[in-house]
């Protein structure tokens, strides 16, 4: 991200030297004679930083940063002083500036400052960002993806949440089944009881059934005392049924009753219990081919199968990894008491390149092992998982097939971005299209931030 930083000072020779200065470090620089000036240019919005001299003719640089602070938070203000104005510029930090520096300047100790103040600074942006996602629709109870893929799934949430219909979630496994199943939850009107979670898997069949349906006292060796079993803790709930694909003839059965006749009785018991329980279920199996293979009924899978929402794994919603980065990215810096500002473009390349057949799971696991290994402000490749960093090494680009067109040439110009270190002009020239046009298609697409501005001058 190439940072613009507004220098604000009445010393004519001053305030150029330090504009030569900072565009010398690849910064974009605006240059202001007074403090009117100054802020004509904050209002445009485009600042990403303003180091302002303290003591100034008309509208001075207490002002300014007053202006800043209350108008525009999240800029920081830089104020250069005097060595007789050390107060005011005490003051000035008391009143929310970064820094201060006392003139004669020291530009390597101001290089320093900048560099630690624009930090924080994309680390401000990048949570800005993440918040504007959210706000846009491109986040849902914590479900994250501006991707067509999940839009549709987003829509489906929304319009399923208000009706009492079963719903099936299929997708690989670490693609978010159950994320999308407490979005279903929290958007309906049950959202005030508790989802009740079972994940069939993990459990036998005898304890499956006991877990599910509860049982009586001395129904079986061991059962001391009455136990409720999930559907009737469900009660006026919903009740999520992870994969649901393992559970064996017998207890699909008696799901396929509650579904028809809401209505179940314990094991060990002869007394019915009726419910008003919602039934979302999720699996990583294609239940039509366990429906011909004999393991799973069909009138069970038409029942549960009203609605069906398909979460796609993240390979094919690529377009949703810079977001899930950044959200992961924050979330492990704070955890760990970490300042990372960012990714390095190796390392954003290897993430992108990946196939993630483990999904978000293992994408949100790769960022907190990089975090934890890295040593630094960025994240490196070396600070990657072995079978992420190697990813990097591939110089062609897989196109999964049954890609639309659009979505293949995004994913050629971004990885060549990438290749190309962020050169637009390179990367225009090696793909025979025209700068402007190149520049349109990252604008239009969203994805100019995820390439370095490291562009020679157009």
């Amino acid at each position: 991200m190439k940072f613009t930083i507004l220098i604000i000072d009445d010393e004519k020779n001053i305030r150029e030297g330090l504009g030569t200065s900072f565009e010398l470090d690849g910064y974009e620089v605006r240059l202001a004679q007074n403090g009117e000036e100054g802020l004509k240019y904050i209002e445009k919005g485009d600042i990403d930083l303003v180091i302002t001299d303290l003591r100034m003719p008309g509208i001075s640089g207490e002002e300014v940063l007053r202006r800043v602070t209350t108008e525009t938070p999240g800029i920081p203000v830089i104020v250069l002083t005097g060595h007789g104005s050390i107060d005011s510029a005490v003051e000035a930090m008391r009143n929310g500036a970064y820094d201060f520096l006392t003139k004669p300047l020291n530009l390597d100790q101001l290089s320093m400052i900048v560099k630690r103040a624009l930090e924080r600074r994309e680390l401000s942006l990048a949570h800005t960002q993440l918040k504007a996602e959210v706000e846009k629709g491109h986040a849902l109870e914590n479900i994250i993806g501006k991707s067509a893929e999940m839009q549709k799934v987003f829509d489906m949430i929304k319009k399923v949440a208000p009706s009492k219909a079963s719903v099936l979630i299929t997708g690989e496994s670490g693609v978010g089944k159950e994320l999308v199943a407490d979005a279903i939850h929290k958007l309906s009107p049950r959202k005030e009881h508790n989802c009740i979670k079972v994940h069939c898997a993990a459990l036998s069949e005898t304890l499956l059934e006991s877990e599910l349906f509860g049982h009586e006292k001395g129904a079986f060796t061991g059962a001391d005392a009455l136990v409720k079993g999930r559907f009737e803790l469900a009660h006026e709930s919903t009740i999520f049924l992870d994969e649901i694909g393992e559970i064996n003839p017998s207890v699909q059965i008696k799901i396929l009753r509650v579904l028809q006749e809401k209505k179940f009785e314990r094991v060990g018991g002869s007394s019915t219990i009726g419910v008003d329980v919602r039934i979302v279920a999720a699996t990583n199996r294609n239940l039509e081919e366990e429906v011909k293979k004999g393991t799973f009924r069909e009138d069970l899978y038409y029942r549960l199968n009203v609605i069906h929402i398909h979460v796609p794994p993240l390979r094919d919603r690529k377009d949703d990894i810079p977001l899930l980065v950044n959200y992961f990215l924050k979330e492990f810096a704070e955890e760990n008491g970490k300042e990372i500002k960012g990714i390095e473009n190796k390392a954003r390349d290897a993430i992108y390149r990946y196939s993630w057949p483990g999904n978000i799971r293992e994408l949100r696991n790769c960022i907190e092992s990089a975090v934890v290994m890295c040593g630094g402000t960025e994240i490196k490749l070396e600070d990657l998982p072995p079978t992420v960093s190697k990813a990097s090494e591939e110089d062609s680009i897989v196109i999964p097939t049954g890609i639309p067109l659009d979505e293949a040439e995004k994913m050629i110009i971004r990885q060549n971005l990438a290749v190309n270190k962020g050169n637009k002009s390179k990367t225009a020239d090696i793909l025979k299209i025209g700068r402007k046009t190149l520049h349109r298609k990252l604008e239009e697409w969203g994805i100019e931030d995820t390439a370095a501005e490291s562009d020679d001058a157009e």
